[in-house]
């Protein structure tokens, strides 16, 4: 099976589009993704799609197959169940559907909207701040 695992370390924007389209599956076991944005790539394709369970990587609703721990075994049996279901069903246009509820611009503003939060600003005053200051 280590055959059919590629960790292809950086790849550029071509490649990447390239192992979306060709992999079985798209498997995301990361504990430090900040909002998941690979795997709704990987569904607007309607690639089967794990991640591990954390709300940043929940992204794919109910769409996606996740993770409880990462016991090679308990992750196994997820893959194996996970698409097996999967090939039964409508998955692909389920995915596809899914992954279209997100848009890059709405992207920009929830990570502006968080970046607010914990800055204690907005982009208004920013603005106004940048205008004083020229």
């Amino acid at each position: 099976m280590s055959h059919r695992v590629v960790l292809p370390g950086i790849v550029n924007d071509n490649e990447r589009q390239w192992l979306y389209q060709h992999c079985e599956a798209f498997v995301f076991p990361s504990l430090a993704e900040g909002f998941g944005l690979p795997a709704i790539e990987a569904m607007s394709l309607g690639k089967p799609t794990f991640s591990l369970r954390r709300p940043a990587c929940e992204i794919g609703g109910d769409v996606a197959c996740y993770w409880d721990d990462f016991r090679p075994a308990a992750m196994a049996d997820v893959y194996r169940n996970g698409l097996q279901q999967m090939l039964k069903t409508d998955y692909a246009e389920r995915a596809r559907a899914r992954a279209a509820l997100f848009t890059w611009e709405q992207t920009a503003a929830s990570y502006l909207r968080v970046y607010q939060e914990v800055t204690g600003s907005s982009v208004a005053s920013s603005r106004s701040h940048r205008a004083r200051v020229a």
